[in-house]
This record gives C-alpha cells, structure tokens and sequence, in this order.
C-alpha cells in the first residue's frame, strides 16, 4: 500500500507540473489564437484521441507515444530505500509524455493546457483520474501490479477515456454555435 501512496503522490505532483509548465508556454501562444479556434482544436483533438483509442482497444495496443517505461528491476536494486522505486515511477509516468500511453487523452490535455482551454491544474485532476482507479484495482488485486498489464484492465482504461473525449466533445459541439 505505501508503494502506491508513493508512486500516486509522484504521479499527481508531475502531472500537476508538467500541465501547469506547458500552460504557461501556452500563455505565449494563446493570445495569439481565437478562443473559438482553441476549443474547435481541442474537440478535433479530442475526437482523434477517442479514434485512436478505439483502434488501441481493437489492435490489443496502446495510444501513440513512446514505447517505454521505467525499468522494473528498479524495485529490486540493494541498498536503495523502498520509497525511491514508486517515487520514480510515478513521477515518469507523471511526465505524460515518457511512457506507454493507455489512452490518447493524455495528448488532449496537453494541447488544452498548450492553448490555455484547459486551467493550468487540470493536470492535478488528471493525475488524480489515473492515481484512483489505479488503486482501487491494486487493492481488488490483492496488491498486485502484474494484473494491470494484461489487456483486459487496459481496455476497460481505453473504454473509460473514449467516453471522456466523446461525451464532453459532443455536449460542447451542442450547445456552442461555431
């Protein structure tokens, strides 16, 4: 349980910086962009993330972005205190950009961050939406992270983030006149 304290912690402080770091180069770009454009950006973007996904969930694989991830033979190193592995996990995949990627809609924040749609602590809210059910299914997995890697978890991710691009996309889409 403290392996996932650790590693939610990490996850969310990052995601929180790195959202908030990119907003404020969006603050030197969005000016510059009409606020009817930035919110068709994000829809268009939101809507090929929702693609994307779809084709990760029929295709068995993962979003676009690098094909990587911290080593896992870190936890198992001698001498280095049992915090340093999950603070290093969390704060990779924190990153948003590092590592494997469940669903596209990481991309999506990123660019809402980049043109200012999206405030500069959503990425809190992100990492929160990755650190919860992240834990609830440590805890109904007795504790174990090797069941998450299976495709059945991921596609339950990737079914849960094409609802997050969709929904909000279609209910902006409505009630906006472009």
């Amino acid at each position: 349980m403290r392996f996932i304290a650790i590693l939610s912690i990490a996850h969310v402080v990052m995601a929180g910086f790195v959202t908030a770091l990119v907003y404020q180069v969006g603050s030197l770009i969005a000016p510059h962009v009409a606020d009817r454009v930035a919110v068709v950006l994000c829809l268009v973007a939101a809507l090929v993330a929702a693609f994307l996904d779809a084709n990760a969930i029929r295709t068995d694989s993962f979003a676009p972005g690098l094909q990587r991830q911290t080593s896992k033979e870190l936890g198992h190193r001698e001498n280095m205190p049992t915090w340093v592995a999950p603070m290093i996990w969390g704060l990779d995949t924190g990153l948003m950009w590092s590592t494997f990627r469940v669903s596209a809609t990481t991309w999506v924040l990123l660019a809402a961050a980049l043109l200012n749609v999206a405030p500069q602590w959503s990425g809190l809210v992100f990492g929160i939406a990755f650190v919860v059910p992240l834990s609830v299914a440590v805890l109904i997995g007795r504790g174990s992270l090797s069941q998450l890697s299976r495709s059945g978890p991921r596609r339950l991710a990737q079914l849960a983030a094409i609802g997050v691009a969709i929904v909000p996309a279609v209910a902006v889409a409505a009630t906006s006149v472009f």
